[in-house]
């Protein structure tokens, strides 16, 4: 876990309140930072960042909370975050993942899917506020801001006689359409959206801030192309025998909780010598709620290790388990 010093490394904090609730934070165990994570949030970010936090006493919040399209993400955070510069998303970042927090981006706040626009009980970073766009000298390139809609991206193009393969909806967001490919009105001569970018900006997990482009982080870059619908989150278990009785109890809540959730998909194969499982959820969440129910049982090994990946790459570990399996 980041230590206090190493977030103050990265954030600019000024509170003297900031740090001691900082330090007080890290020296709590496993069980008491999930007591206090909620409370955590709703503290420290306000401290730390100012007017750009807002939690539920906070003016500005129940607008900001009712902002995504769908009344299904109108979910209840402790804190969302409305930064004005790269640099304040990696400073955001940071104190997230010291906090463990649950959080969620959002772009236009178009999509439907609850937890990809906001959630309940983490942090939600807003880019509403980086609109800037600015157009190259030849006219070839624009750099657009993540926090623009894509009406506002074609009202600015069309004061200098430009147009862009963007989206087909006015008040779709410009990250959420390029992450999914994008379907512009230019479909058919150029393909989808995403063939359009040749850079990306973004704040990886570390909190740095790298270029994606066919020279630079090219395997970023590829991945950026279309990669929302093509990351899904995976993890493959060996169990004993012993615990199939555990498991098929894990199975009934299991079958419970996808009645609410249909991203989870569950391959369950036993054999008198073993039992795999193999957890495959349709976004790159990690450890969904939905397969809760088996993290606790005790298992063999992993043989495929739980992280996002494409599709193909969850094929290729099932393959290889498989493979394995006829030798043995």
């Amino acid at each position: 876990m980041t230590s206090p010093s190493e977030i103050l490394a990265k954030i600019p904090i000024e509170s003297k309140e900031a740090e001691e609730y900082l330090s007080q934070f890290a020296s709590l165990s496993e069980e008491e930072k999930k007591a206090t994570r909620p409370a955590a949030i709703e503290k420290l970010f306000p401290l730390v960042f100012g007017d750009i936090a807002a939690i539920e006493s906070s003016e500005s919040f129940a607008q900001l909370k009712q902002k995504p399209w769908s009344t299904n993400c109108w979910l209840s955070p402790k804190a969302i975050l409305t930064p004005d510069t790269p640099a304040q998303v990696s400073q955001i970042l940071a104190l997230v993942k010291f906090l463990g927090a649950t959080f969620s981006i959002r772009g236009g706040g178009h999509l439907q899917n609850p937890g990809f626009t906001s959630n309940d009980g983490g942090v939600v970073i807003s880019l509403c506020h980086l609109k800037g766009i600015t157009i190259a000298g030849d006219k070839k390139t624009a750099t657009i801001g993540a926090g623009l809609n894509w009406l506002e991206v074609y009202k600015e193009l069309h004061e200098h006689d430009l147009t862009v393969t963007g989206g087909r909806v006015p008040s779709v967001g410009v990250p959420g359409l390029l992450l999914g490919g994008g379907l512009s009105f230019q479909n058919s001569e150029h393909g989808f959206s995403c063939m359009g970018v040749v850079n990306y900006e973004v704040v990886l997990s570390d909190s740095k801030i790298v270029n994606a482009s066919a020279k630079e982080n090219p395997d970023l870059f590829w991945a950026l192309k279309g990669g929302c619908a093509n990351f899904v989150w995976a993890e493959a278990r060996l169990y004993p025998p012993s615990q199939n009785v555990e498991l098929i109890e894990a199975l009934m809540k299991y079958h419970e909780g996808i009645e609410k959730d249909n991203k989870a998909t569950l391959i369950f194969h036993a054999t008198s010598q073993a039992t795999l499982l193999v957890f495959f959820y349709t976004a790159p969440v990690d450890n969904p709620e939905v397969f809760k129910p088996y993290y606790d049982i005790p298992f063999l090994m992993k043989l495929i290790e739980p992280r996002c990946r494409t599709v193909y790459e969850v094929m290729q570990g099932i393959a290889n388990v498989l493979q394995a399996e006829t030798m043995a």
